[in-house]
């Protein structure tokens, strides 16, 4: 509470010195709102290096105040309202983290400020609020109101959980109950040829659903996450194109996440020539004073690192480290993950059944099969587990 009321002291005293003394006069926001704003779960503060830097208070419902306006709303949806952000002023982007915040409940957002804060109208304007008309607030003087409508984001459902614990099985009945179409997220499952090894759903499994991302590839080829990423993003569009619910079924945490979050991917290029002739120290040196961010997390003895933190310096003109910063990690779907579990010792009892039921299958013959086809174990399709496993016994 003392830090709270520390920095409403700062944002009034800058208020103030910026031409703007009569918004928070009379040591306003009270303490005792700040209380029961804590009490009903509403208030909320931001922490830097385990310092509170900023707060505000973020209510959904109706805000009495602005029951009546001189002017018009954009809509009657449902609402939150932004109230008594602040910060110490010592870091930027406090009123867009806020935000960002808010427009996580996905329903409109309205806040209003005095015509005197310019650094507040200039915020608001900025983050794309429409000015709607003058309420009056409790005090009885007027403010200028605004709204911004909610990013509707497309809705995904992802169930992932370890190996045989029913992922298949839930995801063609989340399907057929959702009307959705199943994205494999398995790495392996989109090699032609690789069936039994990689658990992939049986005939009468795919005739259950609609799957995607399932032998896409040949077993020779690569594949990437930042392919993945591409791909799967697309039948997320595809599919919701149709109305229906995109449902990812399975893959590794970052395959997961690279679909559905904010990450950027770099193109793995050798470019190397620029600097062949240079020794590691000489790049070490280079890269220290273009991006020494970057060293922080490279060996002096990767130079492999090295070379490509350059690359990415003199393509995009900033650093590895800075595009890595700007990048949030925020999902881009509006997702739910439904991740499934069990007792340890059941599953390692199911494992153990998987394996046995693959090797009756004939997962020794499709491994035998792959290699005469030259698809060695050196491919990238053969390295996933229930592959990767049997190269020392065909090696003898």
């Amino acid at each position: 509470m003392d830090r709270i009321a520390e920095i409403f002291s700062y944002a009034r005293k800058q208020m103030a010195e910026n031409g703007n003394p009569s918004q928070w006069k009379d040591s306003r926001p009270s303490m005792d709102l700040v209380k029961k704003d804590i009490e009903n779960g509403n208030s909320y503060v931001m922490e830097e290096d385990g310092r509170i830097i900023g707060t505000f208070a973020f209510i959904v419902g109706i805000e009495p105040t602005y029951l009546e306006i001189d002017g018009r709303w954009l809509d009657d949806a449902p609402y939150g309202t932004i109230h008594r952000i602040a910060s110490d002023g010592s870091s930027k982007g406090v009123f867009e983290t806020a935000l960002s915040f808010a427009e996580s409940f996905g329903v409109d957002i309205r806040i209003d400020t005095h015509k005197d804060n310019k650094t507040m109208l200039h915020l608001i304007e900025k983050n794309g609020f429409v000015k709607c008309g003058i309420i009056i607030v409790d005090d009885g003087t007027p403010r200028l109101a605004f709204q911004k409508k909610a990013v509707k984001k497309q809705k995904v459902l992802a169930i992932v959980g370890p190996t045989a614990i029913g992922k298949t099985k839930f995801g063609i009945e989340c399907a057929n109950a959702f009307d959705g179409e199943i994205i494999s997220g398995d790495s392996i499952q989109i090699y032609k040829g690789l069936d039994i090894g990689s658990a992939k759903p049986s005939k009468e499994e795919l005739e259950a659903a609609v799957h995607h991302l399932i032998d896409i590839k040949e077993a020779d080829t690569s594949y990437s996450v930042k392919e993945f990423q591409e791909r799967c993003r697309a039948c997320i569009e595809e599919i919701a194109g149709k109305g229906r619910l995109p449902i990812i079924v399975g893959g590794t945490g970052l395959y997961i996440k690279a679909a559905l979050y904010d990450y950027h991917f770099f193109e793995e290029q050798e470019e190397d020539n620029l600097y062949e002739d240079l020794s590691n120290e000489e790049i070490y040196a280079l890269l220290k004073q273009k991006d020494p961010k970057a060293l922080e997390k490279i060996h002096i003895n990767n130079r492999k690192r090295l070379v490509r933190a350059l690359n990415i310096y003199e393509k995009h003109k900033k650093g590895i480290s800075q595009i890595k910063d700007e990048q949030e990690h925020k999902p881009i779907y509006d997702c739910l993950i439904i991740g499934l579990t069990a007792p340890r010792k059941i599953l390692f009892e199911r494992i153990g059944l998987r394996v046995d039921r693959m090797m009756e299958d004939g997962l020794l013959k499709e491994i035998e099969g792959l290699l005469k086809k030259g698809i060695g174990f050196e491919k990238q399709s053969m390295q996933g587990i229930g592959y990767k496993e049997f190269k020392e016994y065909f090696n003898g």
